[in-house]
């Protein structure tokens, strides 16, 4: 009943956030504009459809994360407050804000959704390309809670915002391709949300949309069977299995539900140790 009664009285603030959702989502729609519908026998039509994905994820993982990145800093007075009186417990704080989110992000990616699929021509299931986005929303809101549960300062919890996304933008496999990147550093790709949504995405876009290689006019197909046409090189290069999609689904909710867990656990340890 409060986070519903917050939300009704923060309406400057949602309206804010849906417009930046839309503007962002315009702008990328106008900037790929029918990319996905162009020949993808040319390596650049996939290579900036491959860019259009990305966009469309990261557009949604700053638009939700960030919100929540700050939420509990700023509420955090309030919070213990009425924690140390037992006017609720942190468990039922953090069910209600989860509630309120699961509503909340789905309008907003909805919104975008519509406008960057539809806008960029993308030629995969819209239902599973609105699903993965939302999934990576809310992991992406859940790590924004667990950064922000740790820290006592919006401020600060804003400065952790490139610490905590630019990785997994350079682990997303658009940059260099994970075999390409060190082992010792290769790793910490399998501990990034958008890792798995990268790759949901991609299969969801290119598998099997591509004729082989077009080489001076004529379709030509490369001795690797498996790379017989460029979709099939940008999803090796990404490691997106289309026999493996399910474990990145399973991936990507079991980080969503370990990031709410963690950071549930530690706001209980920081308000038992303040009271």
């Amino acid at each position: 009943d409060r986070e519903v009664k917050n939300f009704f009285r923060a309406k400057q603030a949602i309206i804010a956030r849906t417009m930046m959702s839309t503007l962002i989502s315009t702008l990328l729609g106008c900037i790929f504009l029918n990319v996905a519908e162009t020949d993808f026998s040319i390596f650049i039509n996939v290579q900036s459809t491959f860019g259009a994905l990305l966009m469309a994820l990261l557009a949604n993982v700053f638009s939700t994360a960030l919100p929540s990145l700050i939420a509990f800093p700023e509420e955090r007075p309030v919070f213990l407050r009425e924690y140390s009186t037992n006017h609720y417990s942190v468990t039922s704080y953090f069910a209600s804000r989860l509630t309120m989110e699961f509503f909340v992000t789905a309008a907003q990616v909805t919104i975008s959704t519509l406008i960057t699929y539809f806008c960029v021509g993308f030629q995969g299931n819209y239902a599973i390309f609105w699903l993965n986005i939302y999934l990576l929303a809310m992991t992406s809101t859940a790590l924004g809670v667990l950064v922000g549960s740790a820290v006592s300062n919006p401020g600060v919890a804003v400065e952790f915002l490139p610490l905590v996304f630019m990785p997994q933008i350079l682990f997303a496999g658009f940059f260099v391709p994970p075999d390409l990147i060190p082992d010792w550093l290769a790793w910490i790709r399998y501990i990034c949300p958008l890792t798995y949504a990268v790759r949901i995405a991609l299969v969801n876009e290119f598998d099997g949309s591509c004729g082989d290689i077009d080489t001076d006019g004529q379709q030509q197909q490369p001795p690797a069977a498996e790379q017989s046409n460029f979709c099939d090189a940008v999803l090796n290069n990404a490691e997106a299995d289309p026999d493996e999609v399910w474990w990145n689904w399973l991936v990507l909710t079991l980080l969503f539900l370990f990031l709410r867990l963690l950071a549930l656990n530690l706001l209980r340890r920081k308000a038992s140790q303040f009271y």
